[in-house]
């Protein structure tokens, strides 16, 4: 249990009951640790306890509060199935969701900004049980592996929807990720996958990231701390005419959540490019940007920070379909802890130290 920045977790115990209506309780498979995990934890997002932390739980559904259930998709559910449990709920009402942008949703809650000491207690994803709103749950396909699915529940549906925003990526594309945490990667298989020629920039550091990075489709990847800002552009631009796309990249998308990595972005890009900055998750600091490029070269900006449950499924589908993508996915996750070492599991994601971090059971 999270209560507050500065306090560590703390490990509880709670009963465990039959669901209320229109709910399911879920036995643990995987859950995912996620930057926003740590963001609350360090206080960037200004979320307070006490809470159950974790927003990335696949589980087994052990009960169901009404019969004739069916997931967020409109699939029916049993007990025994496996699904994802998302945590976004759009109010349905404002101007976003009344446009079907309920991904942008204005005033969207999520489920498990609950105290654990209310009945049914288990609302986060750092536990070994969780009740959920079957309506935000989404039943994995036949031939989908929990541990490729546990890889990018999250990072894979916000990726989704920020290459929907900016009209898709296409093949013959030159795109450019910067970043190779879990949003970088999966951006890195999803672009590769399209047809794109992809350029990672990610850390030394962390080469075991590096190596997956290439592995999901990078071409080249460049080290940030070895080669400087400048001869990145140079490098980028260089590529891009030699493809014949013009003066950089076509896409390039931010998923490393570092402000200072924007203004490069800005240079690394074409005329008439596309910025796609789905990784500035938290109040991290302010930069300078030169916006006069925007103007002249015709850049386009665009933010994205949520996803919909549809988003979800075309993740579980992309997997269905390339099964050397889910054998990817799963070297991606690269450690499992059990929800009582929790304050390691954090320690370790925070260090850079995993490519994945998963909690399953004991």
């Amino acid at each position: 249990m999270y209560r507050g920045v500065g306090q560590p977790l703390e490990v509880c115990e709670f009963p465990v009951g039959e669901p209320g209506e229109g709910q399911a309780l879920l036995s643990l498979e995987a859950s995912g640790i996620c930057g926003t995990d740590l963001h609350i934890i360090n206080g960037r997002l200004g979320i307070p306890g006490p809470l159950i932390l974790g927003h990335e739980f696949l589980g087994r559904v052990e009960s169901l509060g009404s019969s004739g259930a069916r997931d967020g998709l409109g699939r029916r559910l049993k007990k025994g199935d496996s699904v994802i449990a998302c945590v976004a709920i759009p109010c349905g009402a404002c101007v976003s969701c009344l446009r079907g942008e309920t991904a942008s949703c204005m005033n969207f809650g999520v489920t498990y900004l609950k105290d654990p000491a209310g009945a049914p207690h288990f609302f986060g994803g750092y536990g070994e049980y969780l009740y959920s709103p079957v309506k935000n749950l989404v039943r994995l396909p036949a031939g989908v592996s929990i541990k490729a699915a546990a890889a990018f529940p999250c990072a894979g549906p916000t990726i989704v929807r920020a290459c929907a925003y900016a009209g898709g990526l296409e093949s013959g594309e030159l795109v450019v990720v910067q970043g190779t945490g879990p949003v970088g990667l999966f951006a890195i298989a999803w672009a590769a996958a399209a047809g794109c020629t992809v350029v990672a920039i990610g850390s030394g550091a962390s080469p075991g990231r590096l190596k997956l990075a290439r592995r999901l489709g990078a071409g080249r990847v460049l080290d940030y701390r070895a080669m400087p800002p400048d001869e990145r552009v140079k490098t980028v631009k260089a590529l891009a005419a030699k493809l014949g796309r013009g003066d950089g990249a076509d896409a390039v998308i931010e998923a490393s959540g570092a402000p200072a990595a924007v203004p490069e972005g800005l240079d690394l890009l074409r005329t008439r490019g596309r910025y796609l900055i789905p990784g500035q998750y938290s109040a991290s600091g302010a930069v300078s940007i030169r916006p006069e490029l925007i103007t002249f070269r015709a850049l386009r900006l665009i933010g994205s920070g949520q996803y919909t449950l549809a988003d979800v499924g075309t993740y579980l589908d992309f997997l269905k379909k390339n099964p050397a993508v889910q054998r990817a996915f799963a070297a991606c996750v690269t450690h499992t802890f059990t929800v009582d070492q929790a304050g390691t599991a954090l320690a370790a994601v925070e260090a850079g130290a995993a490519g994945k971090a998963i909690f399953v059971r004991k």
